[in-house]
């Protein structure tokens, strides 16, 4: 078991989540700019082309924040298992849940409760 201690783990759940925050805005910024790209286009009543070059690299911007917002979740899976491993198993952070699969038992126990 990995010996580590609350504050050095607080600094890391902290720029985790700052980090998390900061890429979910940019997914955010970018998916509006692209948005505001078409929209800016239609009401100026440009031709298609005119735009697509600069929606194509506002869309290619998008799918790289959104490639790196998988592997910050990577990251933060790594993250749990040494937590797990560690002197800092049962303290929360504060992050959410980990994910669980739809195949899950918690969540086939969760639906057969509803049902």
């Amino acid at each position: 078991m990995h010996d580590i201690e609350q504050s050095v783990g607080q600094v890391i759940a902290t720029d985790t989540q700052n980090s998390v925050d900061a890429v979910n805005r940019a997914v955010i910024s970018l998916s509006h700019l692209c948005a505001s790209i078409v929209e800016v286009s239609n009401a100026s009543r440009l031709p298609i082309t005119t735009v697509q070059s600069a929606l194509a690299n506002a869309g290619e911007g998008l799918n790289r924040v959104i490639g790196t917002r998988e592997d910050l979740s990577q990251a933060t899976r790594e993250l749990r298992k040494i937590q797990n491993a560690s002197t800092l198993q049962t303290v929360n952070f504060g992050c959410p849940p980990e994910y669980q699969p739809m195949g899950s038992a918690s969540n086939r126990e969760l639906a057969h409760k509803r049902g």
